[in-house]
């Protein structure tokens, strides 16, 4: 089962919210604000704690109706010295529906301008790692929805401070344990505290055992203890980057786009470097394309990833919108239609039993009816897949924050050389074009060349996209997909596509008008504006490579985990999107982003494992080892 069990909305004959399920309540019967407030913010120090610091971060189990949130959220946002960026986590195995807190919520009034934001941001309920941004950006919520011991584990995060507030241990021990503690700790830091309502004596023995240190202070309402804590032995850790805050991009596509905006928007300058006369002249530069989650009868790593990055990039679109920099696309949704009959089943069988929330199975003449034309079969409909125009996505995330990132255009990069102050581009001639103390590789398939020793296996594509004009195509309806593909209109063009090029531009047009006759049988021929030809850098393994660079080890040097690789300082790579630049790159602008300064990542660490761009040289070096 993909989607969560959603908790069920229950009071007490006192009005408090309650677990059947748990026979628990939701908080005490004093009030959950001033729990929230008393424990779990008084109890952690705050908001002194977080007086004049760059950023704060905060890990809670049991994320319930979201009071400790919202409470928390609600003070940062009042105090005049509240640090810059604020980020909370939190687990929640059942997470409630928007409606249901909606219901909540009202209970608190003073909540709502927060809460009403929140719940406008309320992810669909599927397990995994959902981020949300808040507060113009200021704020992030990372959702970790499923079972906490399977998640805190896979969690990449250093906690400031730590709100324990599960159902009673009595109640709900998998929350309550040895193992959810020791990942806790593994969180934490030398200066990372701890509160918690409960003072059972299993949870204090439990705690000292993973490395903290407790004690009872007083508790809140008819409670008379609470716990307070702090770490007793920390673990070890590398110190954290005090470089300059200034990036080199290179490459000014989707992906050096949104590095660029996410670095920015934290306050970072950003150089970036196009070899081209203009942005998004590469796979960005169709005038369309579609974008939609991928979905799979073992909700695979693919699945898992473009459905968090489709969820990032929609909401990254509203942002850019409500900040004045709107980005051309249709939100009419796409159809997928199945192209054999036994594809047909399966696709059926996935929509049926995953229980997707954005995902529905329409037979051939349900399909039909929503394009408005006959369909050999049906399909998938994705209710919020998008149309988007990628160069526009490109040009309003440079231009958001346009005062922090200088862009060069006709500015080819020969070769890439290291100093002592970070990384410094060079032009054919050796000279110096731009340096920074951080690079970061967005440039597709020529980063191979220009940093040969990370051993980055990627390969292009090339495909041919046409442009159609709309109004010669009114049907189908909406975005279709199958063996071929037509987009949604955007300022008077649909696009279709993408055959394969082999030196004939003419015929690859032909081919992609008869993949769209297949696909619409009876359609009369559209007039055409164009074709242009678009390489799709792609790994082998179809997996993007997003995250720091690691290089080739010295022979005697043992391989078995990534962690064991060693990185090139500084130099990370946003590489190998293939045809889903729409789903991943905002995707990857925030987790690059993430890991230089250092907060929550807004992926598990499977994921994060399958898309390191050191993994070609982990299985290189695997098969090498004897056993």
């Amino acid at each position: 089962m993909n989607r969560l069990t959603p908790a069920t909305l229950d009071l007490t004959e006192a009005g408090v919210p309650y677990s059947a399920a748990f026979d628990d309540v939701y908080h005490s019967a004093d009030g959950g604000l001033g729990q929230a407030r008393h424990v779990f913010m008084t109890g952690n120090d705050l908001p002194a704690a977080w007086a004049g610091r760059d950023a704060y971060t905060i890990v809670e189990t049991g994320f319930g109706q979201g009071l400790n949130f919202l409470a928390t959220w609600q003070a940062w946002r009042s105090d005049a010295a509240r640090c810059q960026r604020l980020h909370f986590v939190s687990v929640e195995q059942f997470p409630f529906t928007r409606d249901d807190l909606a219901v909540l919520h009202a209970r608190y009034p003073e909540l709502a301008t927060v809460s009403a934001e929140l719940r406008a941001y309320w992810p669909d309920l599927t397990q995994g790692v959902h981020r949300i941004w808040l507060d113009q950006g200021r704020v992030s919520l990372t959702l970790l929805l499923g079972d906490a011991q399977t998640l805190l584990p896979q969690l990449q995060a250093v906690a400031d401070a730590i709100y324990l507030d599960g159902f009673s241990p009595a109640k709900n021990p998998e929350l309550w344990c040895l193992p959810i503690y020791k990942a806790l700790w593994r969180l934490s830091h030398v200066g990372t505290t701890l509160a918690t309502y409960t003072v059972a004596g299993e949870v204090r023995r439990g705690l000292a055992e993973a490395g903290f240190a407790v004690e009872r202070v007083n508790g809140f309402g008819g409670k008379r203890q609470m716990l307070q804590g702090r770490v007793a032995r920390a673990p070890r850790r590398e110190p954290a980057s005090q470089g300059q805050r200034h990036a080199l991009v290179i490459g000014a596509g989707l992906a050096g786009c949104s590095v660029a905006e996410r670095l920015a928007v934290r306050g970072w300058q950003v150089t970036v470097l196009e070899a081209a006369n203009d942005i998004a002249t590469g796979s960005s530069g169709n005038a369309a394309g579609l974008m939609h989650a991928y979905y799979s009868r073992d909700d695979n790593l693919q699945a898992r990833l473009t459905r968090a990055g489709c969820a990032l990039t929609r909401q990254h679109l509203t942002a850019l919108a409500d900040a004045g920099f709107p980005v051309a696309h249709d939100a009419g949704g796409i159809l997928q239609l199945a192209k054999t009959d036994a594809q047909a089943v399966l696709m059926r069988e996935i929509a049926e039993h995953g229980r997707w929330p954005a995902l529905r199975y329409l037979d051939a003449d349900a399909a039909g009816r929503l394009a408005g034309t006959t369909l050999a079969r049906g399909g998938w409909w994705f209710t919020d897949g998008l149309t988007i125009a990628p160069p526009s996505l490109c040009r309003a995330n440079l231009a958001r924050h346009a005062e922090r990132i200088s862009l060069r255009i006709g500015c080819r990069v020969e070769a890439l050389r290291q100093h002592a102050g970070g990384w410094q581009a060079l032009a054919a001639d050796g000279s110096v074009v731009a340096a920074a103390a951080v690079l970061v590789l967005a440039n597709a398939t020529a980063a191979a060349q220009l940093l040969p020793k990370a051993m980055l296996p990627l390969q292009d594509a090339q495909r041919v996209a046409t442009r159609i004009n709309a109004a010669t195509l009114t049907v189908p309806r909406v975005a279709l997909a199958g063996d071929g593909y037509v987009t949604a209109a955007l300022d008077g063009v649909r696009v279709i596509g993408a055959a394969d090029f082999d030196d004939n531009l003419a015929a690859a047009e032909a081919s992609n008008l008869a993949e769209l006759a297949a696909l619409v049988p009876g359609l009369a021929p559209p007039s055409v504006i164009a074709s242009r030809i678009c390489a799709r850098p792609a790994s082998p393994d179809r997996l993007p490579l997003i995250g720091q660079l690691a290089i080739t080890p010295p022979p005697e040097q043992p391989v078995h985990q990534l962690y064991h690789l060693p990185r090139l300082a500084g130099a990370y790579a946003v590489l190998g999107l293939g045809a889903r630049g729409l789903s991943y790159s905002t995707l990857a602008g925030e987790l690059i982003a993430a890991q230089l300064n250092g907060e929550p990542l807004p992926l598990e660490r499977k994921l994060l494992e399958a898309i390191d761009p050191g993994r070609f040289l982990l299985r290189q070096r695997r098969g090498m080892q004897p056993g």
